[in-house]
């Protein structure tokens, strides 16, 4: 299984490497961001943002740091009707260089656990891996780009595509998965229109990075664009990413995917921390069930000295 269906994980996982390749051309909205103003051409933010690892860091500091975490699980059937829920509320301990979380309040409906405690359903296993790491892991804030032997290349391929914005530095895989993450290059850049602007969020002003599935493009078009939408807000003072939502949508005779992702950040004693995720997604592997889930994590009361 975990051979077949790790492109689940791109979306929730904790290590990358950015690629360095620039997009030729780039379309800008009415609130262009000048060149003379700010200092560097649009070449140049296109490399900020295929180059960033303030998003990477930001998740490498929420196992790192101590804080509190409350999360809402349901899963749904084929009809769309709820069948299970899961809501924790708990606190993951760190010292800064062992971690672990232990759940204050656990509450369960539903189709969740089988008989023998196990899940029935991989999307939460996938989360526990993530967020809730009950058994004592290593935390550091190093960025480590030496490949763990423990890992495969698919995982490590899922872990590239979650924190690399058009990547092709991936292996290669059913239904060339590959070209169609790089939402960059030349052959992609006709399904895609690319935005830059500028917003306050948070009371932040931020720059905004955008990447959407054209409207005019027929059916068969869009089935070449796994990555259908791409928004990140970047902090003008520093360039840290402090918000970010995916879309990715996927149908052939091996896998059907459909999923939406939206994370929040914010500072806490001038550290860079997730505070919120969301991830709303269904997918489908040949020979296996189904899954659709909704999944909410709030994270807060962080232990910053």
């Amino acid at each position: 299984m975990n051979n077949h269906i790790l492109i689940f994980f791109l979306f929730i996982s904790f290590f990358t490497k950015a690629q360095d390749t620039l997009m030729p051309v780039v379309f800008l909205d009415d609130v262009v961001i000048s060149e003379l103003n700010n200092g560097f051409s649009v070449d140049d933010f296109i490399g900020y943002v295929k180059n960033d690892s303030t998003f990477y860091l930001g998740f490498k500091h929420l196992r790192y740091y101590e804080h509190k975490y409350k999360s809402e699980l349901i899963v749904y059937n084929k009809k769309n009707v709820k069948i299970g829920t899961l809501n924790r509320i708990g606190t993951h301990y760190s010292d800064n260089k062992k971690a672990f979380t232990l759940d204050d309040s656990i509450y369960f409906d539903g189709k969740i656990y089988k008989k023998n405690g196990e899940y029935k359903l991989y999307t939460p296993e996938a989360f526990d891996d993530v967020f809730f790491p009950y058994d004592t892991i290593d935390v550091s804030l190093q960025i480590s780009k030496k490949k763990n032997p423990n890992e495969s290349q698919n995982m490590r391929d899922a872990k590239t595509i979650g924190f690399s914005i058009g990547t092709d530095n991936v292996e290669q895989s059913k239904g060339g998965i590959r070209k169609k993450l790089s939402i960059f290059d030349v052959d992609m850049q006709k399904y895609y229109n690319y935005t830059i602007s500028d917003t306050n969020y948070n009371n932040i002003p931020c720059y905004v990075f955008s990447v959407n599935v054209k409207n005019d493009i027929d059916e068969n078009q869009k089935q070449k664009a796994l990555i259908r939408k791409v928004v990140s807000y970047f902090d003008k003072s520093n360039f840290n990413v402090i918000y970010r939502e995916y879309k990715f949508v996927y149908n052939n005779w091996f896998i059907k995917l459909d999923m939406h992702v939206l994370v929040n950040l914010d500072y806490v004693n001038n550290i860079h921390v997730p505070t919120s995720i969301f991830y709303n997604g269904y997918w489908k592997v040949l020979f296996f069930k189904s899954e659709r889930t909704y999944f909410k994590l709030r994270l807060y009361d962080y232990v910053i000295q």
